[in-house]
């Protein structure tokens, strides 16, 4: 591996402008021993590294099945379609590579031929269900993402999602997209997923002895830091008034195909769950702490009372018996709920909308991951930019039960003091001050003049972000977006397209989210990203590390702060050339003693404490010396 990245090696030699990073080819190692000696590995490597190369190629030499597991679809896209065709290259020979996406992504040929016998089309879906038969027969895939465009609503009714799909029963099995796609994943070495995919997959082989992806010695995760909170969802237990009206609606669709008779059981279903979730829908939005379930018992028995009717109807095809599993399913769920949730487990309700979701998920996803992963699978590689608190991995390896790993934070290949400087005022209140949202804003205001827009303002909260809105994007002379009008990805578009644009915006633009080159000067982050300790899940974790003699505040709250405000800043400093402020407007980085760790835990910035000195900072870029020069 050595070879491969060194100077004159052969990436140097074959790809113009390849400059040899020490990161890189240390990471290779890394790597690539873990693969050989079927141990694990935890690696710190942040922007710049070239991370998917780093474990790419040491996976080509391990020659057996690897699962590369990332967070997000631009990171999946630039694996499959940038990165395994560049080794093609480099190497010289193929390199048998798939890529698997959620279910939902998926064409169902089945589900399209009878929405086109049903006819049931509004005026707007005719052309676009057109458009979508063309395509059918054309696509190798059937992944939605091929298609320009598509209604939601209309691909809702005909993706190949779980709930409707009849598996080996289907008449369609064989041509069926996802079986196509899962055969290539077994012909791979190397099959592309995302994490939601992946514990979706190993929560699926705990509780059925089922699987969605191939067999596979070893796993890369990208992004690794996401994996806690994605494996909690995926082994906890989720009810919804969304999943009763899902199911409902299905069957009666079925009935009417099939000229079954559903309509008593289905009514007194209907009735059940109306009453249970209609007691529950005057609850304000967000998290709550489990009410009283007044209603669960009638609604358990009417769910059992439907699914024995679907048991009895003939099921040649196997759409009955779905339905059934499907009702067994929420009925065994709704008992788990009704018991109280179990060892290890904290539950809570969740009001969004028209919606009413019942959770119960794991405290300590620790446990689960040791036994059904780490221990199953013989190399297990987790890398990201943010894994370490204070230059260690013990937090992140403590909290997803990886006992025993290899680890390793690797230098930056970027220059921080020169690339970045760190705002952190003297002068401003403490956040719970009532003069805090003003004087932050007035600060706000003067960092957009020095940077020219061109900036994130990202906030702990909607309603602050809404009030720093109001009170500061009329006073600007630049583009300013906030989030919660479209959609992400539009907002990212617009934003990249608008010259000097200020996006405001929460928790979902900490992470994930790339914008190179100057388009994206400063990052100004309102609070220290601790979570929410009213959040049922944050108190229950909080309670477990207390009752077992921890601080919770030092060893939960600290920690995992820390590497939400290392997301929030990875988004400036993206490449060599980037230049940037990052500000943060909490007085508590000074002023408590664990500010220290928060610093310790950041890159080397360069740090100042007056706006004239970030002016002085940005007028003092090493091209503008040249140019003057």
């Amino acid at each position: 591996m050595q070879d491969f990245f060194a100077p004159g090696g052969l990436l140097a030699r074959k790809l113009e402008g390849y400059e040899a990073r020490p990161s890189q080819a240390r990471m290779a190692e890394i790597v690539g021993r873990a693969l050989e000696n079927r141990t694990h590995a935890i690696i710190e490597a942040g922007t710049g590294t070239g991370k998917t190369l780093a474990y790419l190629a040491p996976a080509l030499v391990h020659g057996q099945r690897l699962l590369v597991s990332t967070g997000t679809k631009a990171l999946q896209d630039q694996i499959f379609y940038k990165d395994v065709p560049l080794l093609e290259t480099l190497l010289e020979r193929p390199v048998r590579a798939a890529y698997l996406k959620g279910r939902a992504n998926y064409l169902c040929t089945l589900k399209l031929r009878q929405f086109r016998k049903d006819g049931l089309f509004t005026p707007n879906a005719i052309d676009a269900f057109r458009e979508i038969e063309a395509w059918a027969g054309e696509t190798e895939t059937g992944d939605r993402a091929e298609l320009s465009a598509v209604d939601d609503e209309l691909w809702q009714s005909l993706d190949a999602r779980r709930e409707r799909c009849l598996g080996t029963r289907c008449e369609d099995f064989e041509s069926c997209f996802l079986t196509r796609m899962r055969r290539k994943a077994m012909e791979s070495d190397i099959v592309v997923v995302n994490h939601y995919l992946f514990f979706a997959d190993l929560a699926i082989r705990e509780s059925e002895a089922a699987q969605i992806l191939p067999d596979y010695t070893a796993v890369i995760f990208d992004e690794a830091h996401e994996l806690e909170d994605i494996a909690t969802g995926y082994f906890g237990f989720h009810v919804s008034n969304h999943r009763l009206q899902e199911l409902l609606y299905d069957a009666r669709a079925l009935a009417e195909e099939s000229e079954a008779s559903i309509d008593g059981a289905a009514a007194v279903l209907t009735r059940a769950s109306d009453g249970f979730f209609g007691r529950l829908m005057s609850t304000p939005d967000g998290r709550h702490p489990m009410p009283e379930l007044t209603g669960i018992d009638d609604l358990i028995g009417a769910l059992a009372d439907i699914r024995q009717t679907f048991e009895q109807l003939d099921d040649a095809a196997g759409e009955w018996g779905n339905m059934a599993r499907r009702s067994g399913e929420l009925e065994s769920e709704l008992q788990v709920f009704k018991a109280g949730h179990p060892d290890n487990y904290v539950s809570w309700m969740d009001r969004r909308g028209g919606g009413v979701f019942l959770e119960a998920c794991p405290i300590d996803v620790a446990p689960v991951l040791e036994s059904n992963l780490f221990e199953r699978v013989p190399t297990c590689v987790l890398t990201s930019a943010t894994l370490t608190v204070g230059g260690s991995t013990d937090y992140i390896r403590g909290r997803l039960g990886l006992r025993t790993a290899e680890s390793e934070a690797l230098s930056t290949e970027f220059d921080f003091g020169q690339q970045a400087a760190l705002y952190v005022p003297h002068h401003l209140p403490d956040y719970r001050n009532p003069t805090f949202p003003e004087r932050a804003a007035d600060e706000i205001r003067k960092i957009l003049d020095v940077s020219r827009g061109r900036a994130f303002v990202l906030f702990t909260s909607y309603q602050q972000m809404e009030a720093c809105y109001k009170a500061v994007a009329g006073d600007l002379p630049y583009p300013t977006l906030i989030q919660g009008r479209t959609s992400r990805s539009r907002l990212l578009e617009r934003f990249r397209r608008k010259p000097n644009a200020v996006l405001f915006a929460t928790s979902s633009f900490w992470q994930g989210i790339d914008v190179p080159g100057e388009a994206l000067s400063c990052v100004i982050i309102d609070k220290l990203p601790f979570q929410v300790p009213s959040d049922p899940l944050v108190q229950a974790r909080m309670r477990q590390i207390e009752a077992s003699g921890g601080n919770a505040f030092a060893d939960y709250q600290v920690p995992a702060a820390i590497l939400r405000l290392k997301q929030g800043f990875g988004r400036l400093i993206r490449s060599r050339s980037d230049r940037g402020i990052l500000a943060i407007l909490d007085s508590r980085l000074r002023t408590r003693p664990y500010g220290k760790v928060f610093m310790d835990s950041l890159p080397d910035y360069a740090i100042v404490d007056r706006v004239e000195e970030l002016r002085a900072f940005l007028d003092d870029r090493p091209d503008r010396a040249e140019a003057s020069g």
